[in-house]
């Protein structure tokens, strides 16, 4: 479709209201943005915004670097400012959402009016930006707020490049595909892909020098993965995998690290999971869009069925690839995997309203007051989506993730020996240190992240004094060095997170005390600090709720294998009572319970 009749179908202020939209999403993602370091990677980074590190694979280059732009900004404090980006990220990616949905309205139904189609676009993203799958991304630092606004501008730009047929459009997504590879290259895929079949498989196909002109663009937006090895010759203190090697480097790129733990998300069967994965994008759309949604990837063939074809095949990559990695409806991570499919089946829905209204005016008995009665029931979407969702995501007042890690790190003596072996709470300490300075006399010993290539090596850099026990070794899977952390232990108090992957010999040698187990524990102390814990739970927020009982939930876990292995029996039905007060059904304390020979009652 040439420009001059898309932009008779697109109305001269699509830019005012893109930016209405805009706005009106980043105050409701500010207004509920999290003040805190946050769960599960957000720890980590923010910790690499401070300190311009390299995170986990794949790296993850952009958000460091705007997350310490951000940190120069004078508003806020720091992990304010960081959590702050993926809110700027997830409003513009709204407002793109908005712009594709306009689009989309001009291909598949070019007769509806520009009044009609701005209010259906603008509801449309609206809803979009207050399903928790967006919202909860938006409000905590992640990669996927910033993900989610590369995605719909390659989106919108392969929308606009079947309007206009101008290769200036394909070149426009490359590069944002090209940044969205080194943002989170399995998420990229489930765009790249179709998208290579959508521009390929067109009649009338751009010139050859396009392609190479795209795929240089594309390179463009991979170099910014270059910052991994230049920054990691700084050795920051969040410097994952080292990568100033070129073994390195494609280490953390392709994600070695998470290849064995990713068939461990596999809690329940495929089938499960597929079933589980409909009903949360049913939730992030509204049953009603949903099924519009349904009905449009079946209507809208009829006037754009490559488009409608292209949208059906992110919506499939996306949701496959979750499928195959495994699916819980309660971790945010994997509901922002399927963020692609959830902007995807928007425009599906859009293509489903806009047909439907179609049918309502061309029928025998038409109904011409119908595009402006669906523009009206989809506006009333809105703030039913954000009354719904408001408790789940709404983080301002989300601080347990700060008290928590301050609670781990008070119970440290001077100059602790701190052995972890959790992700989550090596990121956390992490975030105080480069945050706050807190606790500089910590040595913090990761016995995971220890058997990773290139950690060894930054671990000795800055903890010379410790270099007999680094390397004798401490990783997990290797037998614990005992008489060197009791040796350790008579200069600098030795402190050690209990841990499946720490071996029996050594737990046989400890007692859990508080956060941590020691070569003298106090069973006494040990209750008391639990109950500190289950406090954390009671004051949380509904939006941080689960993650809190995860995380106590996990704290009596590994205290509970411990004292099996100890046999303490008395001391782990205590802990057993407590758990499962916690989680009076959860499978895995039934095992645990069988296993050591506890009561369930």
């Amino acid at each position: 479709m040439p420009d001059s009749v898309s932009k008779k179908h697109v109305a001269p202020n699509e830019g005012m209201t893109a930016l209405v939209v805009f706005v009106a999403s980043f105050c409701l993602y500010a207004l509920t943005s999290s003040p805190a370091i946050g769960w599960l990677d957000s720890p980590e980074f923010v910790a690499q915004a401070a300190t311009l590190g390299v995170a986990h694979s794949p790296g993850h280059p952009l958000p460091a670097l705007l997350g310490r732009l951000a940190g120069l900004m004078p508003i806020g404090d720091l992990v304010w400012r960081v959590n702050l980006v993926s809110a700027l990220c997830a409003a513009g990616a709204v407002s793109l959402l908005f712009a594709s949905v306009r689009r989309v309205l001009a291909i598949v139904a070019p007769r509806m009016g520009s009044a009609s189609t701005r209010v259906l676009a603008t509801s449309l993203a609206l809803v979009a930006a207050a399903s928790w799958a967006l919202w909860s991304n938006a409000v905590r630092a992640e990669v996927y707020a910033l993900q989610s606004l590369l995605s719909l501008s390659a989106l919108y730009a392969l929308i606009r490049f079947e309007e206009s047929q101008h290769s200036r459009w394909i070149l426009f997504g490359s590069f944002s595909l090209g940044l969205g590879l080194a943002n989170h290259h399995l998420l990229a895929l489930t765009i790249l892909l179709p998208a290579l079949l959508f521009v390929l498989m067109r009649p009338s196909r751009p010139h050859r020098a396009t392609y190479w002109r795209a795929a240089m663009m594309g390179v463009l937006g991979l170099s910014t993965l270059l910052y991994l090895p230049v920054r990691s010759l700084a050795h920051p203190l969040v410097n994952f995998g080292a990568p100033h090697t070129l073994e390195r480097f494609f280490w953390t790129l392709r994600g070695a690290a998470f290849s064995k733990s990713a068939n461990l998300e596999h809690a329940s069967s495929p089938v499960v999971d597929a079933i589980q994965i409909v009903i949360a994008l049913g939730e992030a759309l509204t049953i009603p869009l949903f099924l519009f949604a349904v009905y449009g990837a079946i209507a809208g063939r009829k006037n754009a069925k490559r488009l409608i074809n292209f949208l059906i095949g992110i919506s499939v990559m996306c949701a496959g690839a979750r499928v195959l990695l495994g699916f819980d409806p309660e971790t945010p991570d994997h509901h922002a995997y399927l963020l692609p499919a959830i902007f995807a089946l928007y425009l599906l829905a859009a293509s489903g309203v806009a047909h439907l209204i179609a049918l309502a005016t061309s029928a025998k008995q038409p109904l011409p007051k119908a595009p402006a009665l669906a523009a009206v029931a989809l506006a009333l979407l809105v703030p039913i989506q954000i009354t719904i969702q408001w408790n789940t995501s709404n983080q301002r007042s989300a601080w347990a993730s700060d008290d928590m890690a301050h609670w781990e790190m008070a119970q440290l003596p001077p100059r602790a020996v701190l052995l972890q072996a959790y992700f989550q709470t090596t990121f956390r300490t992490w975030a105080l240190q480069s945050i706050e300075g807190h606790r500089p006399d910590v040595a913090i010993l990761d016995r995971s992240f220890l058997s990773y290539p290139g950690m060894l090596g930054e671990t000795l850099l800055r903890y010379p004094e410790l270099s007999d026990l680094i390397q004798a070794p401490l990783v997990a899977g290797s037998p614990s060095p005992i008489a060197l952390l009791r040796e350790t232990n008579t200069t600098r108090p030795v402190r050690v997170q209990l841990h499946p992957n720490v071996d029996a010999p050594l737990v046989r040698e400890l007692k859990p005390a508080g956060a941590w187990a020691s070569f003298a524990g106090d069973q006494t102390a040990d209750a008391t600090m639990r109950d500190e814990l289950t406090r954390l739970l009671l004051e949380a927020p509904a939006s941080e709720s689960s993650e809190v009982r995860g995380a106590v939930l996990w704290h009596d876990a590994t205290r509970l294998d411990a004292l099996c292995i100890l046999g303490d029996r008395e001391w782990a039905q205590r802990v057993l009572h407590d758990a499962l007060a916690l989680a009076p059904s959860d499978r895995m304390l039934a095992e645990m319970a069988d296993r050591c020979g506890l009561r369930r009652d």
